[in-house]
């Protein structure tokens, strides 16, 4: 059997997720490609080749990036294939719920069967940096719903899509965030005292937004305010417009996080009041699809 995923990662952790639930697929004898969506749209795998299609994305401002969506428009028709959706975020509030609609209504149109749609929970890199035992919480957890999403594949059980009325209207409001993106992306600029003309971030910008101007990285208006270039920055020189001020440079070291037992791997459980209880019915409901993998 072989599978594919499509994923549209701006910082990374959504294509690390992309990475863990190929992995997870393995165990059920998959043979899976990750596909990174980058401009320009070039040697793209065609989901007729395949058995099982998955669409994993970043949640931005309640929906599915526009960037992503437009990706999407270009792939060919198949008839009835099995697919997947899967996003991430830094939390599990219920205004994320329908961040798919547009983007299952594409799908279906174009002859893909999505039987599920999964959102993981990884670190933001905007407003404020979580605390390590936060970030290794959440990556060890995007370990094991990927293999529940594995799991559902190779049973090829299909649940309930409901988006409630408020979800999806809220949903189509914040598409402004499309035209935020479009008017913020030329605000982005670099210190020019700090950079160093590396060119990392023209490099690694996924939407191909970025040019070297006499030697200095200037931003055009084709942003999807992914934070890719904030985060990839090595000396934090970037400043992302109006979002200056929530920027969070440098990626999460999930890997060294995992190995040093120093570092609590539940950080949830143990609030008992503030912000982050609110995840705990996330943890919760997950946590009891987790458990019947062993079962």
């Amino acid at each position: 059997m072989k599978a594919l995923i499509y994923v549209f990662s701006g910082t990374g952790n959504t294509l690390l997720a992309a990475n863990e639930i190929k992995d997870a697929l393995t165990k059920y004898d998959y043979e899976c490609v990750v596909y990174n969506v980058r401009q320009p749209f070039q040697n793209v795998p065609n989901p007729n080749d395949y058995d099982v299609v998955g669409f994993g994305y970043p949640i931005h401002a309640f929906n599915t990036p526009k960037f992503f969506l437009d990706f999407v428009k270009t792939l060919p028709s198949v008839n009835n294939k099995l697919s997947f959706i899967f996003k991430t975020s830094g939390e599990p509030f219920w205004l994320n719920n329908a961040s798919s609609f547009k983007l299952l209504r594409i799908i279906e149109k174009k002859g893909f069967m999505p039987i599920t749609d999964k959102h993981l929970l990884m670190p933001y890199y905007i407003m404020f940096r979580y605390k390590d035992a936060l970030a290794k919480q959440m990556y060890l957890h995007t370990q094991d719903m990927a293999k529940v999403i594995a799991k559902q594949i190779s049973d090829q059980r299909t649940d309930d899509f409901k988006y409630g009325l408020i979800t999806v209207l809220v949903h189509t409001l914040f598409r402004i965030q499309w035209f935020g993106a479009w008017l913020n992306g030329p605000l982005y600029h670099v210190k020019k005292d700090i950079c160093t003309q590396c060119g990392k971030c023209v490099k690694e910008c996924p939407a191909a937004n970025i040019t070297m101007v006499n030697g200095y990285p200037k931003f055009s208006n084709k942003c999807t305010m992914c934070m890719n270039c904030v985060v990839t920055c090595p000396v934090d020189a970037v400043r992302p417009g109006v979002l200056n001020w929530w920027r969070v440079n440098k990626r999460y070291p999930f890997k060294a996080l995992v190995n040093n037992e120093e570092i609590p791997s539940e950080y949830i459980q143990n609030k008992k009041i503030g912000y982050f209880t609110l995840f705990k019915r996330y943890y919760k409901n997950t946590q009891r699809e987790i458990d019947k993998l062993d079962k």
